[in-house]
This record gives C-alpha cells, structure tokens and sequence, in this order.
C-alpha cells in the first residue's frame, strides 16, 4: 500500500509541475544550471518533458501494477535527473522522495509477503528523522526566543478571513513555535508506541493539514502523512479495507550478516550525516554549509541582493546583474546561498578574470550585512575559498524581529 500510494504521489508531483507551468519556468527556461556535478548531462526542451511526463506516466503505472518495482525505479530515475539539474530546485522533501523511492525499489516484490522487517524499520527511520532533526533544529533562539521565522510569516496572512488577526499575534507566533518544536521532536516516539499512535496519527493529520493551508511548501505534509503509516501494524490496510481475518503471516527470510552489516551502516550514515552542521562552527541557515539533507525545516527567511563584478586584466570593471541572466526561481535562491554566487561566478571567470560579489543577506529579520566577502575572488577553486574564510560571519543580534524593525 506504501509503495503503491507513493508512486501515485511521483505521478502527481510530476503532472503538477506541467500544471503550474514549472516545466517552462523552471526547467525548460534557464541558459545556465547550477548544476549538483558538472558530469550531469543537460537535455534539451523536449527531453525534460519527456522526463517530467514519463516520471508521470510510471508513477501511476507502479502504483497500478502488481509489478510496481520496474516503473518505480523509472519513476526515481527521472525524478532524480531532474533534480539534478539545479541547486535551486533544491528541496528537503525531494531528498526525502529520493531515498524513500530508492528504499522501495530496493525491497523485495510485495506479492511475496515476505518483507523483511528490517526493511519496514528503515523507512521508518527514514521518516522518523525527518521529524526528529526539525525538531534539533528548532532549539534555536531565533525559533524559540524570537518566534522567527514564523512571525514574519503569520504577520503577512493577517489579512485572511477569521483567522488572520489572530495568526497576527506575537503570543500566537511564539506558541506556535514551541508547539512546532515539541511537535516535532515527539512524533517519532509518538508513533513508535502502540499505545500512543493514535494521538500521534491524529497530530501528524492536524498538523500537516494545518502548515499545508498556512504556507505554500507543496506536497510535503501529504509525504509525511503517507510516511507516518509506515509506523502502523503492517496489516493495516487488510484490517481497513478488507475487514476479514488475513491468512497467516509468512517469515521473512533473514538477512545475511553483510546485509545485515550494510543495512547497519546504512541506518547510521542516515542519522549522522544531518548532524554535520553542528560541527561547521558557523550558522548553517547563514552559510547554508550543513543546511541541505540536514531536515533543517521551515526555519530560516532569507532575503538577499547579489551584483557580480567582474575585473579584467586591463583594469576595466563590468558589473554582472544575475536576473538578467537567470530565472526568477533561481535568481531568488542564488542571491541567499553563497554556494550558488560562487557557481554564477566561474561563468565570468577565465582570460585572467578576477570575479567579486557585492552581496547582501538578512536572516530572520536581522539587519542585511555581507553575505560573500566583498574582496574576495571567486574564481579561486573551492578549497582555496575555505580557507580564505569568503563567507561573512553572520553577525550577533539578539535584537528584535524584522515586525519591530
């Protein structure tokens, strides 16, 4: 049922992206990628709708088919191309669908009712710490403390019917934020007793449908109301829909100990690595080294202004306006993330080219400040750009929110 109602879920993501017209706007319409891997090969206009529409068409076909394995992994393998693409379409549910995708098509064929249980454990991992590191995440003082980002964000729907004076309260920012902590960081246990699953069940129904309604974060709280059934008593779906005694249960052959070892290593490399931006020793919602596939959720409004520089040998200067050249989505997410100025910046480089960036960012409701170190050259390789410390601290403020500026 997991698997079938998830590829129902690749097929919608994928008709949604024609639907609002994201195919043109976001894939077909860009002249420069900020490529994950400079190996990741480009196809043209019609090869990205042929991706999109195909990922569509076997993500209904797996949830359809008694043999839902082969379409899947079409399905994944065209969702992960795309995704590929760009930097900018980075989102942290699309992290969560690639490894949720590759788990399913990894696990054996449903019709053998002989899934290991070690399996069912690593989805729930996989979702239960989606859960658990937003949680780590938000024991911030700007979550908690500050109510930020959320404040900003209730304060621009005050103008909704009914609800919106009251999403305009501080009181109600602050509560909502402690609540979206606590949510969080129970949910997982919530969900893992058997006593408490219904309250857990209930919580994760209410509150995605809660943040769905409030803010446009697309089909994430629909993945993560389909990921918290994965925590329910494997038969659930016989119990639901077909009420009658189910035959008795088949034993899972039992993994083979390097199975068993890799499943283990797997399960670790998946709790850790969320971890690593605690060791960076910098903010990583400021420097965004960390931020990715570290389930870093809804913490952080960015807005920044980016202008490129560009010095040639001759001494003349050309300032490099990155709108002109890039998209409005990728535009947004370039002028925030110092990863994605510095890629902008070697397509200027070259013939004895020194790149600089004129940049500026607020994080939370801070007053702006330099993001990228003005006099730094971007053209320099990236190891060289560590050292040389060319992202700006981010400043201490334990001042006011953006509300009071």
């Amino acid at each position: 049922m997991f698997r079938a109602l998830f590829g129902l879920l690749m097929c919608v993501a994928a008709v949604r992206l024609f639907a609002y017209g994201w195919v043109e706007e976001q894939l077909v319409a860009p002249t420069f990628h900020f490529l994950w891997w400079p190996w990741v090969p480009v196809p043209g206009p019609w090869g990205l709708r042929a991706l999109v529409a195909t990922q569509a068409v076997a993500g209904l076909l797996a949830a359809l088919s008694p043999r839902p394995r082969p379409f899947l992994a079409v399905a994944m393998a065209c969702f992960a191309w795309v995704e590929l693409l760009d930097k900018a379409l980075y989102l942290n549910h699309h992290v969560l669908m690639g490894l949720l995708g590759a788990t399913l098509v990894a696990m054996p064929d449903p019709r053998d009712r002989t899934v290991a249980p070690q399996v069912t454990w690593l989805l729930r991992l996989q979702i239960g710490l989606v859960w658990f590191w937003a949680g780590v995440a938000k024991l911030d003082g700007d979550w908690l403390l500050r109510a930020e980002p959320l404040d900003t964000w209730l304060h621009a729907l005050a103008d909704l019917p009914l609800v919106g004076p009251l999403l305009d309260l501080p009181l109600t920012a602050s509560a909502m934020s402690w609540g979206g902590a606590a949510y969080d960081l129970a949910i997982p246990f919530l969900l893992l007793s058997r006593r408490t699953r219904p309250l857990g069940m209930a919580l994760v129904v209410g509150f995605h449908a809660v943040v769905g309604w409030l803010f446009p974060i697309g089909l994430f709280p629909a993945l993560m109301v389909l990921g918290a059934t994965v925590f329910l008593d494997p038969s659930w779906p016989r119990a639901w829909l077909h009420p009658s005694p189910a035959p008795p249960p088949v034993a899972a052959d039992r993994p083979s100990v390097p199975a068993r070892l890799a499943l283990a290593a797997l399960a670790c490399a998946l709790t850790l690595i969320p971890a690593r931006g605690l060791l960076e020793g910098s903010e990583p919602a400021w420097t965004e080294q960390g931020q990715r596939f570290a389930w870093r959720v809804l913490i952080a409004e960015k807005t920044g202004f980016v202008e490129l520089l560009v010095h040639d040998p001759d001494g003349r200067t050309t300032r490099i306006t990155p709108e002109r050249h890039l998209t409005p989505l990728q535009h947004a997410m370039m002028r925030t993330q110092p990863d994605m100025i510095r890629d902008f910046a070697q397509r200027w480089c070259g013939s004895g080219r020194v790149v600089t960036a004129e940049s500026w960012a607020s994080l939370n409701g801070r007053p702006a400040q330099h993001l990228v170190r003005p006099e730094v050259d971007l053209c320099r390789p990236e190891d060289e750009l560590r050292a040389a410390g060319w992202i700006e601290p981010l400043a201490s403020w334990p001042g006011r929110t953006a509300r009071d500026m």
